[in-house]
């Protein structure tokens, strides 16, 4: 009889150890999931803010070759109103 009373205590033993380790191993399966959770979200708004730069960057583009075009129709007519007066009024 004694020797069922142990085997039972050990079996018990080792039934709270086998779930002491699953409820660790739940744990860390939840942690996995919530870390999982969180660097999708973090990747979600640098996928966002890429793309806010990216039209961003596109409308600076844009500005810039509008500020070129404008530049270079300036420069055609300095170029243009030059060769039309005379040297000594320009100099003056």
């Amino acid at each position: 009889m004694d020797e069922l009373v142990r085997e039972k205590d050990t079996l018990h033993k080792n039934m709270i150890k086998a779930a002491n380790a699953t409820e660790k191993q739940q744990d860390l399966v939840r942690l996995q999931k919530q870390t999982k959770k969180t660097l999708d979200q973090e990747i979600l708004a640098y996928k966002d803010e890429a793309q806010k730069q990216r039209k961003i960057i596109f409308q600076l583009e844009q500005e810039r070759d509008k500020h070129i075009n404008d530049a270079s129709d300036l420069t055609q007519k300095v170029n243009k109103y030059a060769t039309l007066w005379p040297a000594d009024v320009l100099i003056n």
